[in-house]
């Protein structure tokens, strides 16, 4: 109360001083308890919303970046599922082998050989190749392409190479490879590189308590 008294009763100049004061103090107060965290939560909440702008402009381009590719994948696995329709399965090779066979027949030419071939591993699809030598003109050969190009399952004719020719008969001698190729199943391992030596085989774990250098070892 004495405090109050002594203020109450000073002179205009001292209450004036000691207003200011007081206005001083509860500015300073309201600055650092109020408006200074406020200001640092809007500095805090423009930063993450420059952010998050700079984030969408990027999401944006790379979006538009991406959408041509992304069409081309489209069309590209719409190739593959038309390519998995005319590729045979694994039962299908035999009866495909037949077809190719009636095929020579029916174009007029005689097989000599027809001979599968071992597979060949691809990055995506396995190659089934057969080897095949026959004799005939070159119409019925021109007639056999025609028909193997027209067949529902994918047939690609490889190595070809005339080994001789007939001028009495006018018939050639052909040594042709055909393939045909099935798609490797999903997550199965990558095909060995050409020349690539084999796995080993797993050594035998020895039982609990044999010595080394035979069954029995040496005393």
């Amino acid at each position: 109360m004495a405090l109050l008294d002594s203020i109450t009763n000073a002179p205009k100049p001292q209450k004036l001083i000691f207003g200011f004061m007081v206005l001083v103090i509860v500015g300073a107060l309201g600055f650092f308890l109020v408006i200074s965290p406020t200001r640092l939560e809007r500095d805090d909440l423009f930063q993450k919303n420059e952010d998050a702008r700079l984030r969408l402009t990027k999401a944006q381009a790379d979006e538009a970046r991406l959408r041509p590719f992304r069409a081309q994948v489209a069309e590209l696995r719409k190739r593959l599922e038309a390519a998995k329709e005319r590729l045979p399965s694994e039962r299908e090779i035999p009866t495909l082998y037949r077809q190719l066979s009636d095929l020579a027949f029916e174009a007029g030419l005689g097989v000599a050989l027809f001979q599968p071939k071992a597979q060949e591993e691809r990055e995506v699809v396995v190659e089934v190749p057969i080897q095949v030598t026959a004799e005939g003109g070159y119409h019925q050969f021109g007639q056999f392409f025609d028909r193997v190009g027209r067949m529902p399952r994918i047939v690609a004719l490889g190595d070809f190479k005339l080994t001789g020719m007939d001028r009495a008969t006018g018939s050639v001698r052909a040594e042709m490879t055909l393939a045909t190729y099935l798609f490797r199943p999903e997550g199965a391992p990558p095909p060995k590189k050409p020349g690539a030596p084999p796995t080993p085989p797993a050594r035998p774990t020895p039982p609990a308590g044999a010595k080394p250098g035979g069954a029995g070892g040496t005393k």
